[in-house]
């Protein structure tokens, strides 16, 4: 989609390429930032949400790049901090850590809100992933309305260049996100336990804390976990240590491909982002 946009609408518009850091990306999503800016000539502007503690006081925004990046949640941690354990029903991770931050960036540079739009990769077998305040929030898919792109044909697209992002897509780029399936989430414990740690430390030393402005929210009952139904770091490590069909890598484009997409799946369900909040890269 970057590539697309840079071709086509370059020479007519001006365009800034951001990538917002929270500290939880895996590092082969960094190296694959860092490889597709040398590579495509993208000219990343990378950034960090810098969360100020007082109430009423927004997020600023950090610039750093490949080498000085958060490896180890620290803007995550800042965010949680003031604004409590996120979840399904209340992802301000992505809002704080992502949109307010490029946002905040944007002012920094004399972009305003009302003067330009942001571009979101959701494809067009998607689409029910797009936002219902899109006219609102001034965003733009051109993976669904301007060039109309599957899975398959990002994949098709990836299996011709000379790199590609080195994780398997039930991995996704946050290395434990709330919002991935319980299939997924049991599938990557099992296989990288030593994600687990942050996770659990985050949970034991913010789990009893609601910020003043949800107090009088009755139905936020600490202990507050990240994950669907309430479920801590350790429940889903609990649940897989049971029997169950471990996510499968969907990353390779399958030539003249036919697919039924299987529905149902409990384990499965709610996976994906929600409607308003998106974690695509770029």
């Amino acid at each position: 989609m970057t590539r697309w946009i840079i071709d086509n609408w370059g020479k007519d518009n001006e365009l800034m390429v951001v990538f917002a850091n929270t500290g939880k990306e895996r590092e082969e999503t960094l190296m694959f930032v860092d490889q597709c800016d040398k590579e495509f000539g993208f000219n990343v502007v990378w950034v960090e949400a810098i969360t100020n503690p007082e109430n009423r006081q927004g997020v600023k925004a950090r610039i750093v790049n490949y080498e000085t990046a958060s490896r180890n949640g620290e803007p995550f941690e800042q965010m949680i901090a003031k604004h409590g354990i996120p979840n399904v029903r209340n992802a301000n991770c992505t809002r704080e850590l992502k949109a307010y931050c490029i946002r905040a960036y944007a002012r920094s540079v004399g972009w305003k809100k009302s003067d330009y739009q942001t571009a979101i990769g959701i494809r067009i077998d998607e689409v029910d992933r797009v936002s219902n305040k899109f006219k609102e929030e001034r965003l733009i898919y051109p993976l669904v309305s301007n060039i109309p792109t599957t899975k398959n044909d990002i994949n098709k697209f990836w299996s011709e260049q000379s790199f590609d992002l080195q994780l398997m897509t039930y991995e996704g780029n946050c290395d434990l996100c709330f919002k991935k399936s319980f299939r997924k989430l049991m599938t990557l414990v099992n296989e990288k336990p030593n994600k687990i740690n942050w996770w659990q430390r985050m949970e034991d030393k913010y789990g009893m804390f609601v910020p003043d402005g949800k107090k009088h929210n009755l139905n936020i009952k600490p202990p507050i976990n990240f994950f669907r139904q309430n479920k801590s770091i350790q429940d889903i490590v609990d649940m897989a240590k049971n029997d169950f069909d471990p996510a499968v890598d969907e990353s390779k484009y399958i030539p003249d491909y036919k697919v039924e997409q299987l529905w149902g799946n409990k384990l499965d369900s709610g996976d994906g982002c929600g409607d308003s909040e998106s974690c695509e890269v770029f």
